[in-house]
């Protein structure tokens, strides 16, 4: 297992590179002269020289920087361009809030984890939790009930279900804020609504998922053979079903880990929480090149991380797998 984890660590350099890579020139190749768009179409040329220099816009995209190179003699100068810059994660400053990339991304990353893992957190649960107990009761009323509102939380726009719930719970009983956010322990009460409707948002996908992963585990001849040797329907839940619905829980779980940390985009955007998920929004509409080059390269890292964790993950949950 140990050379496997190391094989796919290596793997991933150049899959990361790609994304990286592939992000740069569609920035290159589609986004306005940033300079241009952040002093302002009436800027003078010293002003614009003097913005792109702060920037790093005067140096080569791709190309061996050889002016650099004649000027201090370094060799590492010649990967002085715009591409290293992102690789080797020298990023500037943001445009817009003229802040180091990493200061925004630790104060704003905890503001999007407050939301998210009690999301993750409850969703995976109730998830399951509900998926037994309909696979366990199949085709009775309870069953029914609660794949009919799956079935309707499927359809229904996540952004429908947050205007919803901001007009209903907040704007007309009160209950809760319409949005907005605060420091501090003042924080959980605006993100109360926040987790409660993405929690709802996200339950019908799951149910129906799990619900049938866990039909087909019952069906098996070990549950009929335990049933037989008089073993309780709620140990066959509990011991045996869950165990051998881990593999497809693992899939849809691990994966998204490294999503929490970027947030929802536009849950947040509703909600008005300055997480990174609303960074990332407002860094897109800006051009702020340099947020959304960091975001998206750590978001690539993580992600591919969790990759090699999915398939480690795979190996503990199920002996017959063979990592090789």
């Amino acid at each position: 297992m140990f050379h496997y984890i190391i094989r796919r660590l290596l793997l991933l350099i150049p899959t990361v590179l790609g994304i990286v890579l592939i992000t740069f020139c569609l920035f290159a190749l589609v986004a306005n002269d940033p300079a241009r768009q952040y002093a302002g179409k009436h800027a003078t040329p010293q002003v614009l020289a003097s913005i792109r220099a702060r920037m790093g816009l005067n140096k080569p995209q791709f190309a061996l920087n050889t002016s650099a190179y004649r000027r201090t003699g370094h060799l590492s100068s010649l990967l002085d361009n715009q591409f290293c810059d992102v690789l080797f994660f020298r990023f500037p400053q943001s445009m817009q809030y003229e802040e180091s990339v990493w200061t925004l991304f630790w104060r704003k990353a905890p503001v999007s984890l407050v939301i998210q893992m009690p999301v993750f957190l409850m969703s995976l649960g109730l998830t399951l939790v509900l998926s037994l107990l309909c696979a366990a009761l199949r085709d009775r009323a309870f069953d029914w009930t609660v794949t009919l509102l799956a079935i309707v939380l499927m359809s229904l726009p996540g952004v429908s279900i947050y205007l919803v719930a901001q007009w209903l719970l907040g704007a007309k009983a009160r209950i809760f804020p319409v949005a907005g956010w605060d420091s501090g322990f003042y924080a959980l009460h605006y993100a109360a609504l926040p987790v409660l409707v993405s929690i709802v948002a996200g339950l019908g996908g799951g149910v129906r998922f799990y619900r049938a992963v866990a039909l087909e585990e019952i069906g098996a001849e070990y549950i009929r053979t335990g049933r037989a040797k008089g073993v309780g329907e709620m140990n066959l839940l509990l011991t045996h079903v869950m165990r051998n619905i881990l593999i497809p829980v693992i899939t849809s779980t691990v994966t998204t880990l490294p999503l929490l940390f970027l947030g929802a985009v536009i849950l947040e955007q509703t909600f008005q929480i300055p997480g990174l998920g609303n960074l990332l929004d407002t860094a897109v509409l800006a051009n702020d090149r340099p947020v959304v080059m960091f975001l998206v390269y750590i978001t690539s890292i993580l992600y591919c991380l969790a990759l090699v964790v999915n398939d480690v993950a795979y190996a503990w949950a199920d002996p017959r797998v063979v990592l090789q």
